[in-house]
């Protein structure tokens, strides 16, 4: 589906995502609905889960998300999955920018009628990982939001990313490669080209030094491969982590740990609506013990937070064994649906 929106500059862009439907009648008001968010999958058009394929390379993190899919739609609620700006749509994407990748997911709830006039108000924001993000940062702005704030009854934030100031700042330390550095080198990629989507003379500074010339010809990779294929040995994959910064490294890496601070889903100000944490005990993107501190924040905050611990790495907590029934039981319970759903 398309729908309108605005990249990070205020222009009028058009995104892209999906849009699922239950196969049940619509109750009196409509399907209530949920915008899921998916995990990082890379930076270019070529990465929209909307175009998979079967022989896509990124399709497992392209279709992480299915079985929550299908759980909702079983009990009678419609899913959007936004690709987010840059994915399926003009520009780059500003990658874990949170007022972008919030109005992905806000534009398209907006969007929901025109996309099937049987959508209703009441919905939930459910997302993994870069997801997780979005939707955190979307329920912070969904209150000023007159088009679908009034509706939004709770958030799910399946191992959201965060102090990737800290992860990522030492990672990117590493001078040698190594099983999994390929995917860290190309997150850092990722990162560096997102922060420069709101900050131009920070390409300037990449560009112009801050990147090492290998990095700097791999620059292009950023807007036009895949996450796997940004991690392999011929994109950035091939670079130590350390090996990404230039001359000018030191400053450049000072001003991207400064931006994810800023960025940080630590920082956001969630309404007192629920809100579900799932988090990995094994985690390698999204430590436990980062994520356990953005739980004690919220509820410090006063936000009613439930959260649960799974024995599993990163995208393991979405393996069917793991979270997907139990965060389907929960957003059902938010939308006040009954045992058999809606109708």
């Amino acid at each position: 589906m398309r729908f309108a929106s605005h990249d990070v500059r205020g222009a009028a862009v058009e995104q892209t995502g999906l849009l699922h439907l239950p196969t049940t009648p619509p109750p009196p008001g409509g399907w209530p609905y949920v915008v899921y968010g998916h995990m990082t999958t890379g930076g270019g058009d070529r990465s929209a889960p909307s175009a998979c394929t079967p022989d896509h390379p990124e399709r497992r993190r392209m279709t992480q998300g299915d079985e929550v899919c299908r759980g909702l739609l079983a009990r009678g609620v419609a899913v959007l999955r936004p690709d987010y700006e840059g994915i399926g749509s003009p520009g780059p994407h500003p990658y874990l920018v949170g007022a972008s990748l919030a109005r992905s997911v806000l534009d398209m709830a907006a969007a929901r009628r025109t996309l099937d006039p049987r959508i209703g108000d009441a919905w939930v924001a459910v997302g993994h990982s870069e997801g997780a993000v979005a939707v955190l940062h979307a329920a912070a702005r969904s209150r000023h939001d007159q088009r679908t704030g009034h509706g939004l009854r709770g958030v799910a934030a399946l191992t959201p990313v965060t102090r990737m100031d800290r992860t990522i700042g030492l990672a990117s330390r590493v001078r040698l490669r190594a099983p999994g550095t390929g995917v860290v080198t190309a997150l850092t990629g990722l990162m560096l080209r997102g922060a420069s989507t709101v900050d131009p003379a920070l390409e300037d500074l990449l560009l112009g030094g801050g990147l090492s010339p290998a990095a700097r010809e791999r620059w292009s990779h950023l807007d036009e491969r895949c996450l796997v294929e940004l991690a392999d040995a011929t994109s950035w994959g091939g670079l130590a982590p350390a090996a990404v910064w230039g001359e000018h490294g030191a400053v450049a890496r000072a001003a991207l740990l400064a931006h994810l601070r800023t960025e940080d889903v630590l920082h956001v100000a969630l309404p007192r609506i629920p809100v579900r944490v799932d988090l990995g005990l094994l985690d390698e993107v999204a430590p436990a013990p980062l994520t356990a501190a953005l739980v004690r924040r919220w509820r410090d905050d006063g936000v009613p937070v439930t959260a649960r611990a799974w024995p599993t790495h990163h995208s393991g907590v979405l393996r069917p064994r793991h979270a997907p029934s139990a965060v389907v039981a929960w957003v059902c319970r938010v939308l006040d649906l009954g045992p058999s759903g809606p109708g």
